[in-house]
């Protein structure tokens, strides 16, 4: 293959901001304050939570391979990610509505807040099958590890920032709330967790922009072909189960699928259980578990730009074999610490691990895959992490009903439990062949 033109930087710039953007909705939805907010409205916070993740999940599964699918066979990206990004911004947005209309009652609330949930959980991560796609065009000449990893920071300094400005908001409730009650019916007069959600939306939109106007939709590779102008939900469901059919045929890609859905799987319900689990475990509230959030994603962003350039540098199949090891101990730390001092010296493992997750695990599906095929296999990849993330968080769900006559410990054995998804992910790994994106950094 000929050398690629080296990206413009403020492309690569303009990219790396969506990963900024869409860790916001990651952090304030996923992670802390939607969790929160159930917990404010039922006592069965830990099932409902997982369970509705765990719906999306299901929901993203099936829609996923389409999508990727439609990106080769159309050669189009952005108009698919704004669009997914949009409906995404909006659906968060009227959560935060819910949240505030919410009275005394919690039962509709319950309900329309956790429908909103789902729907916007599966347009946010439809949306990643494109964004994802777009990495080789942007890392052209410079290296997908690094660039890779430069979208992964970014994100986690907008996990930092999120934390920080969400939570100003969250503290700053019952202020917005007596002022809008002056114009609009129905206000709660309470702060909730909820009071994030609106932020949250605003800034997911904000920070995207960049993306939308200045990343090219460039073709991967040498594969310059236009595209076709439309594609039918059977065309790209032909093309998808022409790709599974032929599966073998691509080195090392099904066995890499397979270990994806083991270690996303405990890395996202690890993740999202975190805000719960110092709740239960040990009586941490909001801030503090802010706090803890905020010390180990700074560390996440050493991890994102670190194993972006071991990626490029040892190769991406070593680098995730590293992070697999990584995410392991800190597992066990987690699971079995006695003190939250023992879960703060955790953070910085856990941190590591999942900036470099994220940063290493692209490149070595760019490795794998023909360029013509990349947007099919996105979308497998995503189909294998919301494998996981469908067991991942159901299995929670059973095990914390299981054992919920145990309290804290039920928390304990679900995280702990994590550890044994890991091993089998690693020795997985070992099996995948020692390939390396092309193009190179120029």
């Amino acid at each position: 293959m000929r050398n690629r033109e080296k990206s413009s930087g403020v492309a690569v710039f303009a990219w790396s901001l969506y990963d900024f953007a869409n860790t916001i909705f990651a952090v304030s939805i996923l992670t802390v304050y939607f969790p929160l907010w159930i917990s404010e409205l039922s006592d069965s916070e830990g099932i409902i939570v997982n369970a509705a993740t765990a719906f999306s999940a299901l929901l993203v599964l099936v829609s996923a391979p389409l999508l990727g699918a439609v990106a080769d066979l159309r050669q189009r990206r952005i108009p698919y990610l704004i669009l997914l990004t949009l409906l995404s911004v909006a659906l968060t947005g009227m959560m935060g509505f819910v949240g505030l209309l919410g009275g005394d009652g919690p039962g509709w609330v319950l309900v329309a807040g956790v429908g909103l949930f789902v729907a916007a959980d599966l347009t946010y991560q439809a949306a990643l099958v494109f964004y994802n796609a777009l990495l080789p065009g942007v890392a052209s000449g410079r290296g997908a590890g690094r660039v890779s990893g430069y979208g992964t920071a970014f994100g986690y300094v907008g996990s930092i920032s999120a934390l920080l400005v969400l939570g100003f908001a969250v503290a700053r409730g019952d202020e917005v709330r007596a002022f809008l009650a002056g114009t609009l019916p129905g206000i709660s007069p309470s702060a909730s967790s909820s009071d994030a959600f609106v932020p949250t939306a605003v800034l997911f939109l904000l920070f995207s922009l960049p993306t939308f106007l200045l990343v090219p939709d460039r073709v991967p590779g040498d594969n310059v072909a236009s595209g076709v102008s439309r594609v039918g939900v059977r065309e790209a469901y032909r093309a998808v189960v022409s790709t599974l059919r032929g599966l073998r045929n691509y080195t090392g890609m099904g066995t890499f699928l397979f270990a994806t859905l083991l270690y996303t799987d405990a890395a996202n319900t690890a993740v999202a259980n975190v805000a719960l689990y110092g709740r239960v475990v040990f009586g941490m509230d909001a801030r503090a578990v802010t706090a803890l959030l905020l010390f180990s994603t700074v560390f996440a962003i050493v991890g994102s730009f670190v194993f972006g350039f071991l990626s490029d540098r040892s190769g991406p199949k070593r680098a995730l074999l590293a992070v697999i090891v990584i995410w392991l101990v800190s597992i066990v730390m987690v699971a079995t610490a006695p003190t939250v001092a023992f879960m703060y010296a955790a953070g910085p493992l856990v941190g590591v691990a999942l900036g470099a997750t994220w940063t290493v695990s692209r490149p070595m599906l760019i490795a794998l895959s023909p360029p013509e095929k990349l947007g099919e296999f996105f979308g497998l990849f995503t189909f294998a992490g919301k494998v996981s993330a469908v067991a991942g968080p159901a299995a929670t769900a059973v095990l914390l009903y299981l054992f919920a006559d145990l309290g804290g410990l039920a928390y304990r054995i679900s995280i702990g439990s994590l550890a044994v998804i890991m091993v089998l992910a690693f020795f997985l790994m070992l099996r995948v062949p020692d390939a390396r994106p092309e193009g190179g950094t120029g």
